[in-house]
């Protein structure tokens, strides 16, 4: 059975011991925001460390104060995290993020999901 955690920011569900993290279309991201995405994302891993794929498309606007949280606390559970990218705002946004924010994990850029993947595939649970 494929959990999947369903607000009004993001879809979250894990598949093939990768977490896939999609925010919605239009979604503007402050603090307090940052803070109810990264709880749901903790309620849907419950303690268990995953790579992370986060699709971050449909963000229009992020704040600095979201920015450092989700770069610190919010790489809670974190092995690593391929942010997947396709126009040059996202772009620029996850430039941003990694300049100034230092995640505390491996994050990559990626304008497609198989290359995302094909980052992630080391840090998953072999079984």
């Amino acid at each position: 059975m494929k959990m999947c955690i369903k607000n009004n920011h993001a879809c979250l569900h894990v598949k093939g011991g990768i977490l896939f993290f999609k925010y919605k279309d239009h979604t503007h991201i402050g603090l307090r925001q940052a803070i109810e995405i990264v709880s749901a994302r903790m309620q849907l891993q419950k303690g268990v460390s995953y790579p992370i794929l986060c699709d971050i498309r449909g963000i229009k606007v992020i704040d600095k104060d979201a920015r450092r949280y989700l770069a610190k606390e919010g790489s809670l559970y974190s092995k690593a995290v391929a942010l997947i990218v396709d126009t040059p705002v996202s772009e620029s946004i996850s430039n941003l993020f990694l300049k100034t924010n230092n995640p505390s994990v491996p994050t990559k850029i990626f304008k497609n999901e198989e290359e995302g993947l094909q980052f992630l595939e080391s840090y998953k649970e072999h079984e």
